[in-house]
């Protein structure tokens, strides 16, 4: 077997095992090795005739199995089940932890101020309704994770089977290579792709990072917006003084969510697909796109700092002149520059770096 048919046959074999659950790639890379020599071997025809008589690796593939009743196939399955798990533990968990801390403190202050008026079962009963209230609310958070996780694998499901009709009919009439492979209807081992270079795949531990951080951080401004505020003691109290703007949080809030889930799709596209592409610098100018937008919206266009932050939290550090001193400077326009002019870099180089590996490692 030369060099060239080893190619022509590696090709092959991985467009057919891409697309199973990672517990069959082996076995079955395995087996279509031996076949495809076994064929070779007792036939006495060539690598080419081979593969063209096994047909296209998408419907080979199919052979192993039956995707035609998933609502997500087996090229996308393990990706969207290991997605679902990590965005499922970064909603739910925060959501309860802060929903239970907040009934525990509750109780503990009404206590503490009722002193004997409140009898101590009492406050355990309003700890266990808010602890429950907190795991609901976990719960609804999780089935909101899981259908927005769920309908963009659909999407990419969908729009991988409209992809690959389309390809299957250019197959039929395009310039294919000259080969005996070319007297057969639909397919053609000449045009198989490259297997991708190591550097053209996409590393799960970094996106991993950036879905942990984007779920977590959605959790906290949808469930706990206060979070992001200067917490102060009061006497035998904690005071909080926002820095967003809460008392216009229903406006700002879509415009965060929108942005963030943006930043899910173009992860999900990355995992699905696995190697830098077409696919995935299309999502990804998109999707940064798309949050460059909502973010100078956010940061320009709507009340997004709290106007009154600086005066209460001078208020109550009117005895520390150093502090007084800094936020005598605070000013909510360069505050949103700085914060954009953060986020127009961070955009730039994702998008810089998809695109440079694209055109260097990936397929166009």
């Amino acid at each position: 077997m030369t060099e060239k048919d080893q190619e022509l046959m590696k090709r092959y074999i991985y467009q057919v095992v891409r697309r199973l659950p990672q517990e069959q790639k082996e076995e079955v890379s395995l087996e279509l090795q031996e076949l495809i020599t076994d064929m070779i071997e007792e036939k006495g025809i060539s690598m080419e005739e081979a593969l063209a008589k096994l047909g296209d690796p998408a419907r080979l593939a199919e052979r192993y199995q039956d995707a035609s009743h998933c609502l997500i196939g087996p090229e996308y399955y393990d990706t969207y089940r290991w997605f679902v798990k990590i965005v499922l533990l970064c909603s739910m968990i925060p959501v309860f932890l802060t929903g239970s801390l907040d009934a525990v403190l509750t109780g503990g202050t009404r206590v503490w101020m009722l002193g004997d008026s409140l009898m101590p079962e009492a406050a355990a009963v309003s700890v266990i309704f808010g602890v429950f209230g907190a795991a609901l609310e976990a719960l609804a958070a999780g089935l909101t994770a899981f259908g927005a996780v769920t309908f963009v694998f659909v999407i990419l499901e969908r729009q991988k089977v409209k992809l690959e009709k389309k390809a299957e009919k250019e197959w039929k009439v395009g310039d294919l290579e000259e080969s005996p492979a070319r007297r057969v209807p639909g397919f053609a081992p000449g045009v198989l792709p490259s297997v991708p270079s190591p550097k053209a795949r996409i590393s799960r531990g970094d996106c991993i990072v950036e879905i942990v951080f984007t779920v977590i951080f959605g959790v906290l401004l949808v469930f706990a917006p206060h979070f992001f505020s200067a917490v102060l003691p009061d006497g035998d109290t904690v005071t909080f003084i926002p820095l967003f703007n809460l008392e216009q949080w229903s406006v700002l809030l879509p415009f965060f969510v929108l942005s963030l889930f943006a930043g899910l799709v173009d992860d999900a596209v990355r995992l699905a697909v696995g190697v830098y592409g077409k696919a995935v610098l299309v999502s990804s100018l998109i999707c940064n796109g798309v949050s460059l937008a909502l973010s100078v919206i956010l940061l320009k266009a709507l009340p997004f700092w709290n106007p009154n932050f600086a005066a209460d939290l001078g208020a109550r550090l009117s005895g520390d002149e150093e502090l007084l001193g800094l936020l005598a400077h605070w000013d909510g326009g360069l505050a949103s520059n700085l914060l954009l002019a953060v986020i127009l870099f961070a955009v730039l180089l994702d998008t810089g770096t998809v695109v440079y590996k694209t055109l260097r490692y990936g397929a166009l």
